[in-house]
């Protein structure tokens, strides 16, 4: 049996396995949220008929991490990684942040883990950036160093956001009428998708962002120009972050918001305003992005991080 558990703790979805050093996550379990009670359920649902305890545990959460207690940034679950430790006779247990560990499954990424967006998937040597679009959204960078890779976890999904061009501006008004000040969060989620097709289309029937993006691949007019303003609004934030990070070595998106619109995903959309952000159009131009299409990318990073605790034990 594998020796390490991890697990990938959402606002809306946790997927948990287990894995060995150097290997791909195994037996992986996907688990709705609503169906458990707190992180200890993930972890139940994973060990419920094992037949030995793993001897050490990764666990990434869709929350700041600093300390043994962890509170989800959008979910009302709140942990203590001594308890889930007595609980399950794990004796190691270390948690990061969900797009920390992202960052550090980038370089582990295959060429059929990842959906160019325009060009090609060849990303060079450099910063590497990874955005998220889902439940909420997350922002980190992998950087190079001296000493070798280290991650920059942030918050920068709720860092402001406002319209850049006349014709959003109604929409952001109709926006921060719901919802000020206004986070790129607020718009660049689950939950934001479904205030951005509010805002673009005031009067009509409120409806869940996944019936958005079914409505949209049906051909719905309204929702397909919901989708693709929301891609743009995505590509131009991408943007923005490649920009702070200098982000050389590529840009990630990864999200179940991003990947689950499909064929619906406008690259050409996406790299117009990512690109737009004068006077640096040639530096963004340069850099390549591309969407995670594998299910399991932030368990992938929780091996990684595993990996990099047995090198320095």
């Amino acid at each position: 049996m594998a020796d390490i558990l991890i697990a990938d703790i959402g606002g809306t979805t946790s997927r948990a396995a287990f894995a060995s050093i150097g290997g791909r996550p195994e037996r992986i379990v996907t688990i709705a949220n609503d169906s458990v009670d707190g992180p200890e359920g993930v972890l139940a649902r994973l060990l419920d008929g094992a037949p030995h305890r793993p001897r050490a545990a990764v666990l990434a959460f869709a929350a700041p991490v600093n300390g043994d207690e962890i509170a989800l940034t959008n979910r009302n679950w709140c942990v203590r990684l001594p308890d889930l430790s007595a609980r399950f006779g794990i004796s190691s247990i270390h948690a990061v942040n969900d797009f920390e560990a992202l960052a550090w499954a980038l370089p582990l990424l295959r060429r059929d883990d990842l959906q160019p967006i325009g060009g090609d998937c060849v990303f060079p040597p450099g910063v590497k950036l990874v955005i998220g679009p889902g439940t909420g959204l997350g922002v980190a960078a992998l950087v190079p160093t001296r000493d070798g890779l280290h991650v920059i976890a942030s918050e920068a999904g709720h860092s402001s956001f406002g319209p850049a061009y006349a014709d959003e501006e109604s929409v952001f008004h109709r926006l921060a009428e719901q919802n000020a000040p206004l986070s790129a969060e607020s718009v660049l989620s689950g939950t934001g998708l479904a205030a951005l097709h509010d805002a673009m289309h005031p009067g009509t029937l409120r409806v869940k962002p996944e019936m958005i993006v079914r409505q949209a691949a049906a051909g719905n007019r309204e929702a397909r120009a919901t989708v693709a303003m929301f891609v743009r609004l995505l590509g131009r934030f991408a943007g923005d972050m490649a920009l702070s990070f200098r982000a050389s070595g590529g840009v990630y998106v990864a999200g179940g918001v991003a990947t689950g619109l499909g064929p619906l995903f406008d690259a050409r959309l996406f790299r117009a305003a990512f690109e737009r952000h004068p006077p640096y159009e040639a530096m963004l131009k340069a850099m390549p992005s591309a969407l995670i299409t594998c299910a399991e990318p932030g368990l992938i990073g929780c091996v990684a991080v595993a990996e990099r605790l047995m090198r320095k034990a």
